[in-house]
């Protein structure tokens, strides 16, 4: 097995996408973790300058990732990237994997994360890590997932929701794949599940195909379902009906979901809260964890920066590697608690062996 990467404290972190609503969070959390050693990049080389220059010790650089001479340059000198955009993500990691640079991936898209999960031996090779499902979902849902499993042994399934509150900064590609999954027909077959969720109480939530369900299921070997609804209880009703009766279909197109994407990016309303639940079933048996906080993207790169935190000075071992199997759950809730997050676990009492913080 190779070497676990050491990291000597003097290689950059790179955040690509540093200034968009995700990255912005993920440059200002590492900047205080590692001063002097973020550099924030993008293909916006003036708005990578702007917000680099409202935070103490960041550099801003031009980096293209569809220009290879461009992402090679960057690399140079780098001890770990952070991915904050949907784009070339599998031609980054590999870029980056193959010079030992670890690399911390947002993505929410089952493709592009089944597409980085190939790379595992280039990863080892390397001596790095590849780190995926490291935000909300999949991130802190793969993490409260894993809680339940673990103290519920024998579970037979798990349900997953997330209440998205619709005033917050959601970024434009987390829009865009919201856009995606409505637009999408659901086949799962799953259909509508009431949950009480803390601060909102009980609401609807509806299958949505987060790719955490996909990867827990695989991971865990039971049935996992992750719905989804929003802080209005109106719109969500109205947005899954639509969906449903098939109108939503008609926006597949790219056109339709460039509207559709730009309309709900630019719109601020209801809360900015965000509520994940997440139920493991035995019998008639339940257990659950919670976790409710405020703004997505906050909660997002918040998750995403101490992550690629916990890479850079833990030495984990190479390879790909999702975040519930990377940084021990009740390390992070503890963590995440710390930042204002709550975090609760309920239903059927956990064995006591476990040890709650």
């Amino acid at each position: 097995m190779p070497e676990r990467h050491s990291d000597d404290g003097s290689g950059d972190v790179v955040v690509l996408g540093g200034y968009g609503a995700v990255g912005r969070v993920v440059t200002r959390t590492l900047a205080d973790l590692h001063p002097g050693r973020v550099v924030v990049a993008g293909r916006d080389e003036r708005a990578a300058a702007t917000f680099a220059a409202r935070v103490p010790g960041v550099r801003a650089r031009r980096v293209d990732v569809g220009l290879p001479d461009e992402l090679s340059a960057v690399l140079d000198g780098a001890a770990a990237v952070v991915m904050c955009v949907e784009r070339a993500n599998a031609e980054v990691a590999v870029a980056c994997l193959e010079r030992g640079v670890h690399v911390v991936d947002v993505a929410a898209t089952p493709g592009v994360i089944a597409a980085i999960e190939a790379l595992d031996a280039i990863a080892e090779d390397g001596g790095a890590v590849a780190a995926l499902s490291v935000g909300l979902a999949p991130g802190l849902t793969n993490v409260l997932a894993r809680l339940c499993a673990t103290d519920l042994p024998g579970a037979t399934s798990i349900d997953i929701a997330l209440l998205l509150g619709l005033g917050g900064d959601h970024g434009k590609d987390s829009v865009r794949w919201t856009v995606d999954g409505l637009v999408t027909t659901d086949t799962s077959g799953a259909g509508r599940a009431r949950v009480d969720l803390p601060g909102f109480g009980v609401r609807s939530a509806y299958p949505f195909p987060f790719s955490d369900q996909h990867t827990l299921a695989a991971h865990l070997g039971i049935p996992v379902t992750t719905r989804l609804c929003f802080d209005s209880a109106v719109l969500t009703g109205a947005a899954f009906a639509l969906r449903t009766a098939g109108v939503l279909r008609l926006l597949r197109g790219s056109t339709g979901r460039r509207m559709l994407t730009s309309a709900l990016h630019r719109v601020r309303l209801g809360s900015d809260d965000v509520v994940v639940h997440v139920t493991a079933t035995r019998g008639a048996e339940t257990l659950s964890w919670a976790a409710r906080g405020r703004d997505t993207s906050q909660v997002t790169g918040l998750i995403t920066a101490l992550t690629a935190h916990h890479v850079i000075t833990a030495g984990p071992a190479p390879g790909v590697v999702h975040l519930e199997d990377l940084i021990d759950p009740l390390d992070l809730v503890a963590q995440l608690r710390g930042h204002g997050i709550e975090i609760t676990a309920g239903g059927v009492r956990p064995d006591p062996a476990r040890r709650h913080p």
